[in-house]
């Protein structure tokens, strides 16, 4: 009961975040499909996959950030709380605007 009710967490919150990374896909942002407990995100415009790892951490979110794999623009992001989720989407959100 515990696993199922963890899969339809994650897939319920884990939509709603691509749904905001995807709406950041003006600013190079986009989500890679998942299953997982995680998203992929890659920051393929103004906003670095560093800086956004960077900016998150300061913001008290621990991400991975994915240079040792071959994407130094990739981050990976664990499916939190709703609020968790929305949070950081806000932080990734105010990270690209201010991102030149």
């Amino acid at each position: 009961a515990f696993v199922e009710q963890s899969r339809r967490h994650n897939a319920a919150v884990r939509t709603r975040f691509v749904a905001e990374i995807e709406a950041l896909g003006n600013h190079g942002l986009r989500a890679v499909p998942s299953e997982a407990n995680f998203v992929l995100v890659l920051c393929e415009g103004a906003l670095s996959g560093k800086a956004a790892y960077d900016g998150l951490a300061q913001a008290g979110y621990i991400t991975r950030w994915l240079p040792g794999q071959g994407l130094p623009q990739g981050l990976r992001i664990t499916i939190g709380t709703p609020e968790q989720m929305d949070e950081i989407a806000a932080a990734i959100r105010k990270m690209c605007e201010a991102a030149k």
